[in-house]
């Protein structure tokens, strides 16, 4: 091991920057272990969020695309949102596959789950596999939402996925449908 052993820092005080329904920013105020000031500090403390790969009853993707403010594009992706307060990141999938593409699964397989940017989000992004998906309603758009379904391969879809989590939780249900084939 090269350096010293790593500790927490300490918070020695925090403002709250903005609050509302989309973020909640706070600058922390900390002492490392060096007792070196780090000052401001910017943390993002979003609500946990849900990845889903959704395959229908011939094992197909169910993907959407949709506009990506951010990064100022239209991209496709895999089901994905926020888990909202006292809701169960299982239920969140199940809900938000449901919303956006109006499929519904007969099963759900939780992946585990990983920190989104653990340098400057409290939040954790919760990764899912859906299988034998099928229609049974249509999409239930928020009015900020427009997203078209696409139906692929699974093989396929990985190369289009730009999304850092996306892509960690196609890696994952990948994973594990080779896993479970392998028996």
């Amino acid at each position: 091991m090269v350096g010293g052993r790593p500790t927490p820092w300490q918070v020695v005080s925090s403002e709250q920057i903005v609050k509302d329904r989309w973020i909640s920013l706070r600058a922390d105020t900390c002492v490392d272990g060096e007792g070196r000031t780090i000052s401001p500090y910017y943390v993002l403390d979003p609500s946990d969020w849900i990845t889903v790969v959704a395959l229908d009853e011939a094992g197909r993707v169910i993907a959407v695309e949709e506009y990506r403010h951010g990064a100022g594009i239209v991209a496709i992706g895999l089901v994905g949102g926020a888990v909202d307060d006292g809701e169960d990141p299982k239920d969140a999938a199940l809900r938000e596959l449901r919303e956006e593409t109006g499929y519904a699964a007969a099963e759900i397989i939780d992946l585990g789950s990983t920190w989104a940017n653990w340098g400057n989000h409290t939040n954790r992004s919760h990764h899912f596999l859906a299988r034998g998906c099928r229609r049974v309603t249509e999409q239930s758009l928020d009015d900020t939402e427009a997203i078209a379904v696409h139906v692929t391969s699974l093989d396929s879809l990985g190369e289009s996925l730009g999304q850092s989590y996306h892509l960690l939780t196609w890696l994952k249900a990948s994973q594990w449908l080779r896993a479970e084939q392998a028996g």
